[in-house]
């Protein structure tokens, strides 16, 4: 689509960029993107985030810096996990069943 876009418009591809930046994704500072991030959660718009940074592995480095913690001072993104295991961090249901060390040998 954006291909189709730019010879539409005859733009070149620094052009094409400015022109469908904005819809692939957030610019700005941290402090910027956790405000806007807030207002999304506040009105229900989003209940998550996927993240992934402009330029690798730099990018990197400033989401967990600068960008978390803006997060985390708004109250958006979690500063501890509740659980002690992945499956309850994730917020899933205990396996159906749950076999000893014995039973494990046996069905082996």
């Amino acid at each position: 689509m954006a291909e189709w876009q730019a010879q539409a418009h005859g733009w070149s591809l620094r052009e094409t960029v400015i022109a469908l930046g904005p819809q692939r994704g957030h610019v700005g500072t941290p402090s910027g993107l956790a405000d806007k991030f807030a207002r999304f959660v506040r009105h229900g718009a989003i209940d998550g985030f996927n993240v992934t940074p402009y330029l690798i592995p730099d990018g990197l480095d400033d989401i967990v810096d600068l960008l978390v913690p803006e997060l985390q001072e708004r109250g958006i993104y979690r500063t501890e996990y509740t659980g002690t295991t992945l499956r309850e961090n994730l917020g899933l249901r205990e396996p159906l069943t749950h076999r000893s060390a014995p039973d494990r040998q046996q069905a082996g």
